[in-house]
């Protein structure tokens, strides 16, 4: 199964330092970064995410990776951190889990998401994961692990790379046998430090304006969904303590009171829809299911379900309905991003070019500086449109959200249609170097170089990233088993 060999790349995460610096913790000195420098861990962690981006497992749905980035980053904020920026993902499983990998890299798969019941819950889990980064706990039981040095890490990658692109039993069995000496210790390590991210994570919550009682009441489900409290069933990885006790602890430090202001309910639960739609295999089900529960008024927000039935009418084709079920939550909220951006889609997916981009427009004099808006608009006109427009809308982006490797992506294939070569390969280099993959950045910031079109501006900038990426290549270790 993809998902489960996805695991093994997750299971790396354990014994691999994230860059970051404590919170509310005695420093002792840092001998991680012995290690990996910060840039390691950032390309480490890039490389984790491309992987399980080119085995397709990956949600890369602008909207839903907006309302993420939204929650994480506001807790983010509350802690006393200065290291790499978070990079927060969704991964397409119905797995209840959730993991930091090296670099401050967050992934969430779809089915906690659905597992939990409101935004307090889903703020828990990522105050909990946020908690092992700037406590560098992976990066102090690396460190801590004075055995599992460099070498063994290089032979990890090497295995666990192996093991994502092939179901070879070889592969796996490397994976498992370079592990084993270290498995029980680092068990241990890691279940004293679940203890303090449940802590640390608990007043992240309080300072960013979340309920902290809802990481309890999370893990009260988990103990519930895993059979009894004794059972391994649920335990993350094998390295977490179980359910039951984790929602006690929790619960004793559930008496914070968030300082901040509550946030928009029905955001919560038109993401929610929309990841119930998107990740969803039957279109059928998805329609009986919506049709029922809005007969029946069984649903927690009326117009979160109607958006479901929405979208779940344009996967079917059913435009004309869609539009008519879109049409009466407009009325209700005119200016919502994400029901005007659907507005526009449906007249794109009719072929009515010309009245989607007036909707674009008239949504873009709205939110000028939407991120969202961009992204969708961008990507009509660079497929359907003016690929040029599409590079300047896309273009201020780039300096907002430089770390978006999606958005590079986007740009180079603008960039591409409108003939502008050089272009091209410096949004290329710029979309490697975000996935951690060195050798294609170079590749392309040089072949950028060698295009007779390049301006003597486009040249100096492609001279500067190129001498970046080799300094950077060259500091990088080598991964050989």
């Amino acid at each position: 199964m993809m998902l489960k060999r996805i695991i093994l790349i997750l299971m790396l995460t354990a014994v691999l330092p994230a860059a970051a610096q404590t919170l509310a913790l005695p420093n002792f000195g840092d001998p991680s970064r012995e290690y990996l420098s910060p840039t390691d861990e950032r390309h480490l962690g890039s490389a984790v995410v491309q992987r399980m981006r080119d085995q397709g497992v990956l949600i890369d749905d602008v909207l839903l990776r907006e309302y993420l980035n939204s929650i994480g980053q506001r807790i983010a904020a509350s802690a006393d951190y200065d290291g790499d920026p978070f990079t927060f993902f969704w991964i397409n499983g119905s797995d209840i889990n959730a993991f930091a990998s090296p670099g401050g890299f967050i992934g969430v798969y779809a089915g906690l998401f659905l597992a939990t019941r409101n935004e307090d819950e889903l703020a828990g889990v990522l105050a909990h994961e946020i908690a092992h980064v700037v406590q560098r706990h992976i990066a102090r039981a690396f460190a801590d692990a004075k055995r599992l040095a460099l070498p063994m890490a290089a032979a990890m990658i090497a295995a666990t790379v192996l093991a994502a692109s092939t179901d070879n039993q070889a592969a796996n069995a490397a994976m498992a046998g370079t592990m084993a000496a270290n498995a029980q210790h680092q068990i241990n390590f890691t279940r004293a430090n679940e203890q303090e991210a449940d802590r640390v994570g608990t007043q992240l919550l309080a300072r960013a304006g979340f309920d902290p009682n809802g990481m309890s009441s999370f893990f009260e489900r988990l103990q519930r969904l895993s059979g009894s409290a004794d059972s391994k069933g649920f335990e993350f990885l094998m390295t977490h303590p179980l359910p039951g006790r984790r929602a006690a602890d929790t619960m004793d430090r559930g008496v914070i009171r968030p300082s901040g202001t509550a946030r928009d309910r029905e955001a919560y639960y038109m993401a929610k829809a929309r990841m119930t739609v998107l990740i969803s295999r039957n279109t059928s089900d998805l329609l009986q299911h919506y049709q029922a529960t809005l007969a029946s008024g069984d649903y927690a927000d009326e117009s979160a379900e109607r958006y479901g039935y929405v979208l779940a009418l344009k996967r079917a084709g059913r435009y004309q309905e869609a539009q008519t079920q879109l049409a009466r939550l407009l009325k209700k909220d005119p200016d919502q991003l994400a029901l005007r951006i659907e507005e526009a889609d449906l007249a794109l997916a009719e072929g009515d070019r010309d009245q989607a981009w007036r909707l674009f427009e008239k949504t873009r004099q709205l939110y000028p500086d939407s991120f969202a808006l961009a992204m969708y608009y961008g990507r009509a006109l660079a497929t359907q449109g003016d690929p040029r427009k599409a590079m300047q809308i896309l273009q201020p982006h780039l300096r907002r959200n430089g770390d978006d490797a999606t958005l590079y992506a986007l740009y180079a294939q603008a960039a591409q249609r409108a003939g502008d070569t050089v272009t091209t390969h410096a949004a290329m280099a710029e979309y490697h170097y975000l996935n951690g993959d060195l050798k294609q950045a170079i590749e392309q910031a040089e072949l950028g170089l060698r295009e007779a079109s390049a301006t003597p501006y486009q040249q100096a900038q492609l001279r500067a990233r190129l001498r970046q990426f080799q300094q950077e290549k060259q500091q990088t270790p080598t991964a050989s088993p």
